[in-house]
């Protein structure tokens, strides 16, 4: 499994829309995605303007297509005026997770 990581900060005043944004157009779009698996957002306790959003994949070449296609295209340019800086995305390979059940036998056994 893959995973991105998508760091956003929200101008001033725009957390909210924000939130209604990702909750109202980006999920139902990311749940239509081939190889989609699930999503999280966070907020920032120390800083309300800051928000991560975690989405698993199938593959890397699912969550490539998705970043690439015109949906996700389109919802990074509706959110734009919402935002300080352009978002910064980051990738990783998926390792553990106990929500997913990837790599738990390997490595309770390494312990």
């Amino acid at each position: 499994m893959y995973a991105r990581i998508a760091q956003l900060t929200a101008k001033s005043g725009q957390v909210s829309n924000l939130d209604q944004a990702v909750r109202d157009r980006l999920l139902p779009m990311l749940k239509q995605q081939p190889g989609f698996i699930d999503a999280l957002g966070l907020h920032s306790d120390t800083e309300s303007n800051q928000f991560v959003g975690i989405t698993i994949w199938k593959s890397k070449e699912d969550a490539e297509k998705s970043l690439a296609s015109q949906p996700g295209q389109q919802f990074r340019e509706s959110i734009r005026p919402l935002l300080e800086s352009d978002p910064v995305f980051r990738t990783f390979d998926l390792e553990i997770s106990t929500v997913h059940n990837v790599g738990i036998s390997r490595a309770a056994s390494s312990s």
